[in-house]
């Protein structure tokens, strides 16, 4: 493919700047992803670093060029006939020669040692030829003290057309730095370490615009098309390997994915879904979805109103990231407790899934210590549970189209905060198992007490909004606190930044609020009681009592109501109808309620009709 705008990969530049310096070279990074590689003037191609690394080695001027790793043993990259195996005293066959980690050692120091014109010898995989780092066998530790020694023995020569100092070289090809023992490379003048990097825009965009004209439909669309196509391609792709991205549009071709739709493809590659789950929820039930979900959050209009609005923006797609890459939604709900936050989060899964009950809720007060990260994203390798996977890693992949509930979020350990500035910015997540978890489908909510409370003169805890105030003044001093915390005690603003405007203030349960969470309550009560077969009223000045009771302090919001009804109405309800053998299919009627240490009630029988 011809593209004259790309020019040679960082890495490789590097290479090349340090081939007469150094003798001996690290390859790390994303080693095993194919590599943008020039094969003629402004034509480029993706090909693995196994034939890109001795194209350009050859073209530097290395006349011999031998490859290396422990299942496949050596083979003679340049020349091609096993002449440079044998001149390093192997016994070639077909240009290979088995061998295992002690034949390397001997030859290393004749490959380094070997004169004539200058030559590479690869050692792939190399991070396989150790068991373990720390307590290396005999054979490991010889292998690595001569190839040190070695390292400062060997000799420059001149070669290629400008006539440069090159090196015997040897080239270790890693998947980590640290894989190698920290004696032979740290403080190690004679050694480079040379950081592959994951592919940029530019890379994807010089593999992608050949690949588009493979897909279907691309042969009827005009180059504006195209180019249109590659670009969203291109952008749909942030993050993704060079051999994802041929995975991609293999995928497509597959499963015949029309040019013009290729997102619909990466979206498969990534999370598994068809089709854009989004696009495919009724609009008819979002649009009559706030009526339902006034019903359930009471006294909270405002809120209602602006989680709505980010989930008809999920719902649409307008304004996500180009790049497709982050979630669908993301709202950070702060104020008093009891006021409706965790509701209003199962309320909005309600409308999507039909039931409240599928999101994926995590309580950020179990992750305050420092390591409880690995709870959620999984143990690094060599640490207990690193097989099981993590909570959040596992749930996401498991369900990616989900609404994400973290619970009180300054509970949490700082450092799983910066676990979420990666989900924020990029819709995706690393697990320790190395696995890429995207979030691209999924709903996030957070939820919080930030700005309630603060801490007073002696350290003790002092409110810093009352019900007295108004929302005005309340939802300003929980903002002032919320960005306070996120900003001077966290020192992260950049994740409150993420969340942008979306940070909504409750209001507290004020008292008309309050009568109608009440009434709803009681009511729903009552009819849980009818149906298991107890047909139970109350008196129009029993209930005000009770309503007098339950309303008495609202600091606890709804679900200090809850408990209230639950102490003077349901507890000695259950007691009245236990203790006087009530059976189904009776009437009884509350007289009256007195309240006390343990309320009590006077409950009368009706006749049945």
């Amino acid at each position: 493919m011809q593209d004259r705008s790309v020019e040679r990969a960082r890495w490789l530049r590097d290479l090349l700047r340090f081939l007469p310096l150094r003798s001996q070279f690290v390859l790390s990074g994303n080693t095993r992803d194919l590599q943008i590689h020039e094969v003629g003037p402004g034509e480029v191609t993706a090909a693995p670093l196994s034939r890109v690394l001795p194209d350009v080695l050859k073209a530097a001027g290395y006349g011999r060029i031998a490859w290396f790793d422990l299942m496949n043993g050596f083979r003679d990259i340049e020349p091609a006939d096993g002449s440079y195996l044998t001149q390093l005293g192997l016994v070639p066959t077909a240009g290979t020669a088995a061998g295992g980690i002690d034949l390397l050692s001997t030859t290393l120091e004749r490959h380094v040692m070997a004169e004539g014109q200058p030559s590479a010898l690869v050692v792939d995989f190399a991070s396989r030829l150790i068991a373990r780092n720390e307590a290396l066998s005999p054979a490991e530790h010889q292998l690595f003290a001569r190839a040190l020694i070695l390292s400062h023995a060997a000799r420059p020569r001149p070669a290629g057309d400008k006539r440069l100092p090159f090196f015997n070289t040897v080239v270790w090809i890693v998947d980590k730095e640290g894989d190698l023992p920290d004696w032979f490379l740290i403080g190690n003048p004679k050694i480079r370490h040379v950081l592959i990097g994951r592919p940029d825009h530019l890379s994807r965009r010089s593999m992608i615009r050949s690949l588009v004209r493979s897909l279907p439909g691309a042969q009827n669309a005009d180059q504006s098309e195209l180019e249109k196509c590659t670009q969203g391609f291109v952008d749909e792709t942030e993050g993704l390997l060079l051999l994802d991205v041929s995975a991609v549009a293999q995928l497509a071709r597959t499963e015949g994915v029309q040019v013009d739709r290729i997102g619909d493809a990466v979206r498969r590659f990534k999370v598994g879904v068809t089709e854009d789950p989004w696009r495919k929820i009724s609009r008819d039930k979002i649009t009559s979805g706030e009526e339902f979900v006034r019903r359930r959050v009471k006294g909270q209009s405002h809120a209602v109103t602006h989680m709505l609005d980010i989930v008809k923006r999920a719902v649409t797609g307008i304004g996500q990231s180009p790049r497709g890459g982050r979630p669908r939604g993301v709202v950070f709900l702060a104020g008093p407790t009891g006021v409706g936050k965790t509701e209003l989060a199962k309320t909005i899964t309600s409308l999507l899934f039909g039931d409240e009950s599928a999101y994926i809720r995590f309580d950020m007060s179990e992750f305050s210590a420092e390591h409880s990260d690995q709870r959620l994203i999984g143990a690094p390798p060599g640490y207990v549970g690193y097989d099981v996977g993590g909570e959040l890693t596992n749930a996401i992949r498991e369900k990616p189209f989900s609404v994400v509930l973290f619970d009180e979020i300054e509970k949490a350990h700082p450092r799983i905060l910066d676990k979420f500035l990666q989900v924020l910015d990029d819709g995706v997540l690393t697990s320790g198992r190395g696995d890429r978890v995207y979030f691209s489908e999924s709903f996030i909510v957070f939820t919080s007490n930030l700005g309630i409370y603060v801490p007073g003169p002696s350290g003790e805890r002092i409110a810093n909004v009352t019900p007295e105030e108004t929302f005005e003044a309340v939802r300003r001093k929980v903002r002032s606190e919320i960005e306070k915390h996120f900003k001077q005690v966290l020192n992260r603003p950049e994740i409150l930044n993420r969340i942008g405007e979306n940070v909504i203030v409750f209001d507290f349960i004020r008292t008309e609020v309050a009568n109608e969470i009440f009434d709803q309550m009681v009511d729903n009560l009552l009819k849980d009681v009818s149906s298991r077969g107890y047909d139970v009223t109350l008196t129009g000045a029993a209930r005000e009592v009770l309503r007098g009771l339950c309303l008495s302090d609202l600091s606890n919001g709804g679900r200090g109501i809850r408990n209230q009804v639950e102490f003077h109405l349901i507890n000695p309800l259950s007691r009245s109808l236990f203790d006087r053998g009530a059976e189904a299919g009776h009437r009884y009627r509350i007289e009256e309620i007195r309240p006390g240490p343990s309320t009590t009630i006077d409950l009368v029988s009706e006749h049945s009709p």
